[in-house]
């Protein structure tokens, strides 16, 4: 409640201001964005909130997870973003207690600090760069808005996957953007805010093309590839050892299984090399999406050649009434649609995940079906359910296969 009240007061500050020194009109669409006449200057006060309820289900196969579900805050975001003299800046802070690191299949919900977005940035033409932490440029659905992914919870090609809870990293980032063709390099430390310094470094390229992008009809291909260097010591904070899996649900604990749990002794370093593609398509209200990706892992020193983890989705949408899934070139992954009409849009969608580490043969996969409804530009109510299978993984008693299940909903308001 103090940070909101800080952040309420500096929103109200702004906009008593900026007017008189601006000389301008302030804007809404549900939030509030102050420009100056001579477009310089610009602030934005927005935010989001989700607010979710689970109730999941594991059988006797299932180890050490319990089936924590209910109501929570899953997302409570204060968004202040503008520009100043050609420069841009960002704040996403989530103020809610449910939600400040990635699902849990490598940590604990709630732990480290509420920062998201948090960058400054300046544009030379078509090239931006940005210095702060945001989220490296890899896969498509890691990248997309969580006010926009089809589903509540993002694909195994993500952080909720084969990224294992890696997701906002503090570092140095640029993108090009002209023409339907995007590239992105990304420079890091392997951490965020509230996680403390580490020695662990990664960099990253990401190139997509859109040779197909109008209203009702895209195709968009893609690919990236990371390298990620991670320092093993015991104490190192930050992101320290690497893992990869899915977790079904978040919830207050969540259904999370490993697939790769980490290198059995904390010494010396690692790397991860992630290679990902991706293809996406727009055919009227249809919006399909596929992204397959392998992984790496490889500790120094170790005379084995390591694991190999790899990993596929696939995602098809309808939009009941008739709406089209748009492009979003800026990060070139895809955005909410715009409602066509006063009663709002119905979204139907259905998603394949699979993980599986090569030479252990664990192994993860998930089927969901889900349902949104628009309400308005705002207001998004979403209903999934999701039903697993992990042989091999953390949380799976050995020699056997579980089968978990999770309904989840949510209510999302965003401004």
């Amino acid at each position: 409640m103090t940070k909101f009240l800080k952040y309420t007061a500096i929103a109200a500050a702004m906009a008593a201001i900026a007017p008189a020194a601006f000389a301008d009109t302030p804007t809404t669409k549900g939030g509030l964005t102050i420009k100056s006449d001579d477009g310089r200057f610009e602030a934005t006060v927005g935010g989001r909130i989700h607010f979710d309820g689970t109730a999941l289900n594991v059988d006797d196969n299932t180890i050490g997870t319990n089936e924590n579900g209910g109501f929570y805050f899953r997302r409570v975001f204060i968004t202040l973003k503008g520009k100043a003299f050609g420069w841009m800046y960002n704040i996403d802070e989530d103020i809610s207690n449910t939600s400040k690191d990635a699902p849990t299949i490598s940590k604990q919900a709630g732990a480290g600090a509420g920062f998201n977005d948090v960058w400054i940035g300046k544009s030379f033409g078509d090239t931006t760069v940005y210095v702060g932490q945001r989220k490296p440029f890899r896969s498509l659905d890691e990248l997309a808005s969580n006010n926009d992914t089809v589903f509540m919870e993002r694909n195994v090609l993500s952080a909720n996957g084969i990224l294992g809870g890696r997701d906002y990293t503090d570092g140095v980032f640029v993108k090009y953007t002209a023409n339907n063709l995007w590239i992105g390099a990304s420079g890091y430390s392997q951490t965020k805010v509230g996680k403390g310094n580490t020695e662990g470094l990664g960099g990253n390229v990401r190139v997509a093309y859109a040779p197909i992008n109008s209203e009702g009809a895209l195709l968009h291909i893609g690919a990236s590839y990371t390298v990620d260097q991670f320092d093993l010591i015991a104490s190192n904070p930050g992101y320290g050892n690497p893992t990869a899996g899915y977790a079904t649900s978040l919830g207050k604990s969540g259904i999370g299984f490993n697939v790769f749990s980490g290198f059995t002794t904390n010494a010396n370093t690692a790397k991860v090399n992630t290679l990902t593609v991706e293809a996406m398509g727009v055919i009227g209200p249809v919006f399909l999406q596929g992204e397959y990706g392998s992984a790496k892992y490889k500790r120094d020193g170790d005379a084995k050649d390591g694991q190999k983890v790899n990993a596929f989705s696939a995602t098809a949408s309808w939009f009941i009434t008739g709406e089209s899934r748009p492009y979003k070139a800026a990060d070139a992954t895809y955005g909410a649609a715009k409602i066509n009409g006063v009663d709002g849009a119905v979204e139907v969608a259905v998603r394949y995940d699979n993980i599986k580490n090569k030479d252990t043969d664990a192994k993860v996969s998930a089927v969901t079906v889900g349902a949104n409804y628009y309400f308005n530009p705002n207001v998004r109510f979403m209903v999934d359910y999701a039903f697993a299978n992990a042989e091999g993984a953390t949380n799976v008693v050995v020699g056997e296969s579980t089968k978990p299940k999770a309904l989840m909903a949510r209510a999302q308001f965003a401004f």
